[in-house]
């Protein structure tokens, strides 16, 4: 098995275009680390992310003939982008560990067909047909970044928040703010449209 380390852009540029079917026949592994900047797609309206190693995306792939003799790249994907919480509106960063198998097909006409049949000939289970890798064109000069940038596109969430934000006062099982302090002092928002409209 043939196995190699990249790290770095410019390294990592001369990997990011490989024969995608040569490297999963022979069962090549390639891996390596870019700026979160470098995926303009993925980072389009997000803030600045660090310039530090936590500010990158680590990347591994390694390709593979399956058992029904489709070839195959597994590809491992981490990056923690710093994303803005929509309830509080503060910052953090959203931890990625994204995992997905790649079939590589040699045409568009075969992105919905192929191994579907051979794998239903071979008696697999419905789960293990659902559950496939996902189809993809493979060729002699894939894109190996684009698919990764297609991951972190995947696994940013459309509209991301804290687990729970930062300075959020506790609540009762009533909803009520633990010390019951902030209920007093914060208007009913039907309150506040009652004054507007005695105003009009």
């Amino acid at each position: 098995m043939v196995k190699e380390t990249v790290v770095g852009q410019t390294r990592a540029a001369r990997v990011g275009v490989i024969d995608a079917f040569d490297f999963a026949r022979s069962g090549k592994e390639a891996s390596g680390s870019l700026p979160l900047a470098r995926f303009g797609r993925a980072m389009k309206g997000l803030p600045l992310q660090p310039r530090d190693e936590t500010g990158e995306v680590r990347w591994a792939v390694r390709g593979e003939t399956g058992r029904l003799g489709e070839p195959l790249l597994h590809l491992h994907v981490q990056a923690a982008p710093v994303l803005v919480c929509q309830r509080c509106m503060e910052p953090f960063a959203y931890p990625i560990d994204a995992h997905v198998s790649l079939h590589l097909v040699k045409s568009e006409a075969e992105l919905d067909d192929g191994l579907d049949e051979v794998a239903q000939d071979a008696d697999d289970d419905a789960d293990d047909i659902e559950s496939g890798p996902e189809k993809v064109v493979g060729s002699r000069h894939f894109d190996l970044l684009e698919q990764v940038e297609d991951e972190l596109i995947l696994n940013i969430p459309y509209v991301p928040r804290h687990d729970v934000c930062p300075d959020t006062p506790l609540k009762t099982s009533a909803g009520q703010p633990a010390d019951g302090a902030d209920a007093g002092k914060r208007p009913s928002p039907f309150a506040v449209l009652e004054k507007l409209k005695q105003k009009h």
